[in-house]
């Protein structure tokens, strides 16, 4: 799920294992890591709410910038209800273990698929088959740390700063396709605080920024809250696999 990078080369080197000139890995920054993805791991649920900034292609050569605010619960291992609001868009999806549903309120249309029966697949089935990302978790699941440590060239600790009023750990990564900066909150929880994406493919590099905030643990979610039904007078589409 790890996608793409953005990396500054750091003058503190303490704590950095070298491979060569090309390559480098700091294990103070992975450390950091693996405290954020244990405690995801050991969360049977969690909310939260992001704010979304991504660059959006508009026409040849342009790309336009898209904001959109989304509420999230998640219930492991195999429930999740997300409400995204955007400037032209208020939808909802719903997973209840078997399957997703898709809600437009402005519309006021749904479709429901059957779906895997897991979250991280059913994420992924989401995003590769339909071009929807539900929850922007590519940072909230157990092997995160694993899987960017695998994936990326370099990783590395930047220091401290503050974002959004909290003081974070500031982490840099990179490889060819992408670059990531990770904001994590410098306290007993190490949470996302904010996430920026840079896409360095062909034909132009794009962005990906989310803030994560009002964040919510082991709470008792009711099963009714994953459920779909159509509300009245509402019409019923095909969900269409963009493959």
């Amino acid at each position: 799920m790890v996608k793409r990078i953005f990396f500054v080369l750091s003058l503190l080197l303490i704590g950095t294992t070298s491979y060569s000139q090309d390559y480098l890995k700091d294990t103070v920054a992975i450390q950091i890591l693996d405290k954020m993805s244990s405690v995801f791991g050991d969360l049977k649920s969690v909310g939260f709410k992001t704010q979304v900034s991504k660059d959006v292609a508009f026409a040849n050569n342009f790309f336009i910038k898209e904001f959109t605010s989304s509420q999230v619960k998640i219930a492991g291992p195999n429930k999740f209800v997300v409400k995204i609001i955007g400037e032209s868009k208020e939808d909802k999806y719903s997973y209840n273990g078997s399957q997703v549903a898709y809600y437009s309120f402005s519309n006021n249309i749904y479709t429901i698929a059957d779906a895997p029966d897991n979250l991280i697949e059913t994420i992924d089935w989401l995003y590769n088959d339909y071009g929807v990302e539900v929850t922007s978790a590519d940072v909230l699941y157990p092997s995160f740390s694993k899987d960017i440590v695998e994936d990326m060239d370099f990783i590395q600790y930047l220091g401290e700063t503050t974002v959004n009023g909290q003081r974070t750990f500031h982490i840099g990564c990179s490889n060819n396709l992408v670059t990531i900066q990770l904001w994590i909150s410098n306290d007993i929880y190490f949470l996302p605080v904010k996430t920026l994406i840079t896409y360095l493919e062909e034909p132009y590099a794009n962005q990906h920024e989310v803030d994560f905030f009002d964040w919510e643990f082991n709470q008792e979610y009711p099963n009714s809250i994953f459920e779909f039904s159509p509300p009245p007078g509402s019409r019923q589409i095909t969900w269409l696999n963009q493959n």
